[in-house]
Order: structure tokens, then C-alpha cells, then sequence
């Protein structure tokens, strides 16, 4: 049996009895882990975990099993929904189904982290924004075509490719039918 701190997103919650509950945690430093935390009769409705939910914990791992042990958690950041649209929530929720979905298990990437560090602490996040992100993540796994017909596009799709995310979000000009463009190309 194994002890390690990190910090992670809670990406999917699922539950296996009625107080046990399966996370599946993409974390900074070992990718995406499946874990479960009982609950014991202190906890209620309200603490618990919730998806896009950054976290420190403890994981507690065990030879020749998949699903390992969290405590010691504490929320360190989760994304603002309030004054949200549904299309911005949902592509939001879309991010963390990609992560879900392509990323490999204990399979870690820091730059795929530090985007939802960022789009959790940026108050002005927005559709866009999200969309841009999405776009990001699958640069970064090697999925994203960069050759585009449309000019723009692919000046952006050059430039989300080359950048961080910090100035990534920051493009604010795009229209909506290059916008539209772009969510087909993110799959969203």
C-alpha cells in the first residue's frame, strides 16, 4: 500500500452503493485515476465532491487493483456556472467528457491541467473561450488538423496549436460563422 498528495479535476462521479461513490480524477501528476470515498455519517448532502472541482487529496493505491482510496481532500477551485448559459455549461462538461474520453489512465499532462486551472480562476470565461480550450486539448493529444481552407481559420487553429491557453482565451474577435467553424472542428 502507497501514500501520495496531488491535486486533480473530478472529471466523471459515478456510485457504487448508496455511500460509496467512484471518481474518476484527472490528476497533475499521474493522469486520470479511478478512486472511491465512502461516506461516513459526519458527511451530507453538500460536501461532497462535485465534477469540475479541482482538489488537493491523499490517494491511498493498492498492488493489483484499479480503483484506489482518496482522503485529506480539499476544494481548491471549481468553475463558475453562475450567470452561465446552457452552451457554455455544456461545453464545459464537454471538456471534461474529452479528457475522459482521451486520455489514457495514468497517462499525465501538465499543460492539459493548466487549462482548467485557468478557465476556473478567469471570471470573464465564455463560450468561445470553451470552445478554444476544447481545441487546445486535442492539440495537445495530437488529434487536431491544423489544415483549414478557410484562412482565418487556420491561422487560428495555428495559433491555439503554438500557445498557451492564457492567451489563447484572449481572442475575442472571432465571429459567429468562424465560431461555428471551430466547435464542428472541437466536436462540440
Amino acid at each position: 500500500m502507497s501514500n501520495f498528495k496531488t491535486k486533480g479535476l473530478i472529471i466523471k462521479i459515478g456510485k457504487i452503493k448508496e455511500k460509496d461513490f467512484l471518481y474518476t480524477i484527472y490528476s497533475y501528476d499521474y493522469g486520470i485515476i479511478k478512486a472511491n470515498k465512502k461516506l461516513n455519517k459526519s458527511h451530507t448532502w453538500w460536501k461532497l465532491l462535485d465534477l469540475w472541482y479541482i482538489i488537493n487529496f491523499e490517494i491511498i493505491t493498492k498492488e493489483y487493483s484499479s480503483i484506489h482510496k482518496i482522503k485529506n481532500i480539499q476544494i481548491l477551485s471549481e468553475f463558475s456556472y453562475e450567470n452561465k448559459s446552457f452552451n457554455e455549461i455544456n461545453n464545459y462538461l464537454i471538456l471534461l467528457n474529452t479528457v475522459a474520453k482521451k486520455i489514457p489512465l495514468w497517462t499525465e499532462n501538465y499543460e492539459i491541467f493548466e487549462i482548467f486551472e485557468v478557465i476556473n480562476s478567469e471570471k470573464k470565461i465564455n463560450e468561445t473561450s470553451l470552445i478554444l480550450a476544447n481545441l487546445k486539448i486535442i492539440s495537445l493529444i495530437w488529434e487536431l488538423r491544423i489544415e483549414h481552407a478557410d484562412k482565418t481559420v487556420l491561422k487560428i487553429l495555428n495559433f491555439i496549436h503554438l500557445n498557451k491557453i492564457t492567451k489563447i482565451i484572449k481572442l475575442v474577435w472571432i465571429d459567429e460563422k468562424i465560431k461555428k467553424v471551430l466547435a464542428g472542428l472541437a466536436g462540440i
